[in-house]
């Protein structure tokens, strides 16, 4: 795992990448105390432009909310839809990938086929349909992105446990006696997880872009701002006040590319170490 984290801090790019992202972490876990102003209220003139006022440095938006605690309200809500949609979309994908690859057989088949059946249906258009039907609030969006993204890590792990499942060192452990949940749980698992890492922060990159593009389509909650929201608003006045747009459209990209980075970064540490192994 250290030759791991080396390798990681030797790729420059994946090292800024993260440092960015944990700006943006911590600059939405500490609105409160970094920008002390109500997003949802009319604090100024509408449609401030950045820089226009030191009290408002990026400005306002229509009804004279302030934009950066808006922005920072927005990076809180992205982060958070996509941090639980990912870990409840790898720990049922680990879960389902590790029963079908340790059980085999029958099991094996009927669940890929079920892996298979939610894969037919681009995760977009998934996450649309069940947040339609379902209602635009926060554990909806959450849930229904976990929805569209768990065949993924299911069937990463099912080819790694499939793999493992016939090592010395498995064998081993059944020659010694362990059952198999036993040896699938305390040998095989921690062998497949590495992989699911990168994996993972990819899955947070592809939640924040859904999250944003059903925020766009007034299909998030609205009670909370939303980047893909602020990116929708700013449509009505993009000739005469386009920063309204292009500032969370921004943060969007900006989050975006520093996640996939990131999850490169973690591929190509890990790639050697798994090879070696």
């Amino acid at each position: 795992m250290s030759t791991a984290l080396l390798r990681f801090a030797r790729a420059r790019a994946a090292l800024a990448a993260l440092l960015l992202l944990a700006l943006f972490l911590l600059a939405a876990a500490a609105a409160a105390w970094l920008w002390p102003i109500d997003p949802d209220a009319p604090v100024a003139a509408a449609l401030l432009p950045p820089l226009a006022d030191p009290a408002h440095p990026l400005g306002t938006d229509r009804l004279g909310r302030d934009l950066l605690a808006r922005l920072l309200a927005g990076a809180r809500t992205s982060l958070l839809v996509a941090t639980g949609a990912t870990t409840a979309a790898v720990l049922v994908g680990v879960a389902i990938g590790l029963f079908a690859g340790a059980a085999g057989g029958l099991v094996d088949e009927s669940l890929m086929r079920l892996v298979e059946a939610f894969q037919i249906v681009p995760g977009f258009l998934l996450a649309l349909a069940l947040v339609s039907v379902f209602g635009a609030r926060l554990e909806t969006v959450v849930l229904a992105i976990a929805a569209a993204s768990w065949p993924a890590p299911a069937r990463l792990v099912r080819a790694e446990v499939a793999k493992l499942r016939r090592a010395e060192f498995v064998q081993a452990a059944r020659v010694a006696g362990l059952r198999w949940p036993e040896v699938a749980l305390r040998e095989i698992l921690p062998n497949a997880l590495p992989p699911v890492v990168p994996m993972a922060a990819l899955t947070v990159a592809a939640a924040i872009l859904i999250e944003g593009a059903l925020a766009f389509l007034g299909l998030s909650d609205p009670n909370r701002p939303s980047w893909g929201a602020m990116i929708a608003e700013g449509r009505a006045v993009l000739v005469s006040a386009p920063w309204l747009s292009l500032l969370p459209g921004m943060a969007l990209a900006a989050t975006v590319l520093a996640v996939n980075l990131v999850g490169e970064g973690l591929a190509e540490a890990l790639a050697p170490r798994r090879a070696a192994a």
